[in-house]
């Protein structure tokens, strides 16, 4: 059945420039954050009820204001830069005493402008829109982001442990890191840097920023894990938590496209506009593949075929593995057979050659497909690793030991940097992910040995002594998987 999606929390967050108006601040979230950890981003967050007891001068919008205010608030938190007029007459040391003041919980924000005469004025902030989290993400904002300048003398730091690295950088310089795959950049950080990249007025720039926000309603359709790698979250019927499986386009001027699995004509619709795009700019879409049999990676991949057709008169094949394609004979005509490994040859958006690697990584399933880009070091896991939550290994299709295997082949890859699975987000550190994946199904495995050698008789009972930290209603996933333990077990000579 498929799950709601998450509903937003309001946030704000500020595009802090330095003085001279050319270089802006962004900070590395702490990689073990569970929402967007390793993630480059501005200083902000989420809107608290003592927001609207700040007042702030020059602003009509009552509810505009405690979004300036949350901003404000925030930017002081996260980076110890104090938004507020009068301020020049604070020390560092009182700028410092008065930030452990706010973290401490001993007074408020509003209590401390209030006691220092500090004040918030709105013509320091520059409105520049809302963009909310996909709705795939199982914690999502809906925030509101603000152009805004350093004042003098203050210099920002990781004033919290959430942020490190935290920087002025030029807009190009930040771009160049994340096309050579050096960072990752959430979508509405990645469009404030390439507008301000190109954009010598800082007003003009805030304009046409708010103009993209408004014309998408502030909604992000897709993801630019790279510039090779486009990720286009479907709405799917998949597994709880997930709502969405992701889609991936790679490559540029020659690019394949791996899970269109939508059923609903409108997530079809939008999927088809985007790879419009690609096809009327005289990209060549390559391929069409399916990662794997379960019901929420196919679907949409005969529509997509269909379209391209009957559009622009293309004809691209369907590929899968070929345990894949027999599986699927009777629901999806698969047209090349990957039978293992094997490489693409495509061409990036510059023309550039470059190699993709198709891994038969199997376990969750037994024709599994994942993609690398050794060049990036960025790894399309498919199922085998997912952004929040663990995979199911149902037998027959699971096997365990195959899925172990499969880990360790991915762990193994050279230049890993990043990840990102079919639901979720990009996961920041690879290798660290994929240990944690490996560590928690030996521990389970540990487990279920121990509560059998302490008696338990039933899968029922195993659970009851195992799976201590899950809902009843996710029961049933925990007996497939317990049954795929079970199987190892046996096949190792344990049980």
């Amino acid at each position: 059945m498929n799950q709601k999606s998450a509903t937003p929390k309001d946030a704000a967050t500020v595009i802090l420039l330095d003085q001279s108006l050319t270089e802006v601040l962004w900070a590395q979230r702490n990689p073990n954050l569970a929402f967007l950890g390793g993630y480059h981003a501005f200083p902000g967050g989420k809107l608290e009820t003592t927001d609207a007891e700040t007042k702030v001068i020059n602003c009509e919008d009552t509810r505009l204001a405690k979004f300036i205010a949350c901003a404000a608030r925030e930017t002081f938190e996260e980076v110890g830069v104090l938004l507020a007029r009068n301020g020049e007459k604070l020390t560092k040391g009182q700028r410092a005493s008065l930030h452990d003041d706010l973290i401490s919980g001993r007074s408020t924000f509003d209590e401390i402008l209030a006691h220092w005469n500090l004040w918030i004025d709105a013509a320091d902030f520059i409105y520049t829109g809302i963009w909310t989290t996909p709705a795939f993400s199982p914690v999502r904002f809906k925030t509101r982001f603000f152009l805004a300048v350093c004042p003098p003398k203050q210099i920002p730091f990781a004033a919290i442990s959430e942020l490190q690295n935290v920087e002025f950088t030029k807009p190009l310089e930040a771009l160049r890191r994340w096309k050579n795959s050096e960072v990752l950049i959430a979508p509405p950080v990645l469009l404030s840097l390439k507008e301000l990249s190109t954009t010598a007025d800082i007003r003009l720039g805030a304009e046409k920023l708010l103009k993209k926000s408004q014309k998408n309603d502030g909604q992000i359709r897709y993801i630019e894990l790279n510039p090779r790698i486009i990720c286009f979250p479907l709405k799917t019927e998949t597994l709880p938590p997930a709502t969405h499986t992701n889609c991936f386009i790679i490559g540029g001027e020659e690019f394949i496209v791996v899970d269109a699995a939508a059923r609903e004509k409108n997530e079809q619709d939008a999927l088809h506009e985007l790879i419009d795009s690609l096809v009327e700019k005289n990209f060549v879409c390559r391929e069409i593949i399916v990662s794997h049999l379960h019901k929420d990676h196919f679907g949409g991949e005969t529509a997509l075929q269909k379209h391209l057709f009957d559009k622009f008169g293309l004809r691209v094949s369907l590929a899968a593995h070929r345990l894949t394609a027999e599986s699927l004979r009777d629901k999806v005509k698969i047209e090349r057979l990957i039978e293992g490994d094997e490489r693409f040859r495509l061409k990036d958006k510059t023309g550039e050659m470059f190699d993709l690697k198709v891994l038969h990584a199997p376990g969750h399933a037994r024709g599994h497909l994942c993609f690398y880009d050794e060049e990036t070091g960025f790894l399309l896991a498919s199922d085998n690793v997912v952004g929040s939550n663990s995979v199911v290994i149902a037998l027959p299709e699971g096997n365990m030991q195959n899925y172990l295997d499969s880990l360790e082949k991915m762990r193994n890859l050279p230049n890993l940097k990043f990840l990102c699975g079919s639901h979720g987000s990009a996961i920041f550190n690879a290798k660290g992910k994929i240990d944690k994946y490996i560590e928690h199904r030996l521990e389970r495995e540990r487990k279920i040995l121990s509560a059998l050698e302490n008696g338990a008789k039933s899968i029922k009972e195993i659970i009851e002594k195992v799976y201590t930290d899950i809902l009843p209603e996710l029961y049933n996933l925990a007996e497939k998987s317990i049954e795929a333990h079970l199987e190892k077990l046996k096949s190792d000579g344990k049980i």
